[in-house]
């Protein structure tokens, strides 16, 4: 693994999230109570932004249709919704993340 300097730990507080471009990837940081998760800032289903979308927990939800995940596995919990109509999406793309003093590394290798 070889771990990169994405951004200090003062710029994503607690419950805050983060969008950072780094080698072309759009990688969003999630700080839930002081521990950093790093994963794809682009939904699975259909590339919403999902540093505008609702964090609760280790529970992101896709500001675009809906779609849940873990942000600490990439697990999709649920699918995107239209209506009644509930659809299933891919996981999202985690990135192993860490923090070295006041810096957050990420490994987008």
């Amino acid at each position: 693994m070889v771990f990169i300097k994405i951004g200090e730990t003062s710029e994503v507080p607690v419950g805050a999230m983060k969008s950072y471009t780094v080698s072309g990837k759009e990688v969003l940081i999630l700080n839930v109570n002081g521990k950093y998760y790093a994963m794809n800032n682009k939904c699975p289903h259909m590339n919403g932004n999902l540093s505008k979308g609702i964090l609760q927990g280790i529970v992101l939800t896709c500001p675009r249709h809906s779609s849940r995940f873990d942000i600490s596995t990439g697990k999709a919990l649920s699918g995107p919704k239209f209506g009644p109509i509930k659809l299933k999406t891919s996981d999202a793309h985690i990135y192993p993340a860490q923090v070295d003093g006041n810096a957050i590394m990420v490994d987008i290798g």
